[in-house]
């Protein structure tokens, strides 16, 4: 298993999780599952930390080479409010390169999420 600070991927369970930022009184409130996504969240609604499960599956399924899991350097968080939803992107970067993990999430009309 490689950890990092922004970063945890075991290998074994093919998951990777990618650390927010967060405030020293920050504190972990609930999860959500949506998709292949185990979504933490703070009690002010920041994202604390997402679990992609499966992520070689769903890295194949974008066309991208799953072997970057291995040479991860850094990762980060990027959340964008969309009409009926928001746009979650991971960016993952490794060998002076990186790459984008999108994922649609759809929401409640009202929903306030931040990272």
């Amino acid at each position: 298993m490689m950890e990092r600070r922004t970063f945890v991927y075991d290998e074994n369970l093919d998951r990777l999780v990618v650390f927010n930022t967060l405030d020293k009184d920050d504190k972990i409130y609930g999860s959500v599952n949506i998709f292949n996504l185990v979504i933490d969240f703070t009690t002010r609604n920041k994202i604390a930390n997402i679990e992609i499960m499966n992520v070689s599956e769903y890295l194949q399924s974008l066309n991208i080479n799953p072997n970057i899991l291995q040479r991860l350097d850094e990762s980060q968080i990027i959340l964008k409010q969309m009409r009926g939803g928001f746009l979650l992107t991971v960016l993952l970067r490794y060998d002076n390169k990186s790459v984008t993990v999108p994922f649609s999430l759809p929401a409640e009309d009202k929903a306030v999420i931040t990272v």
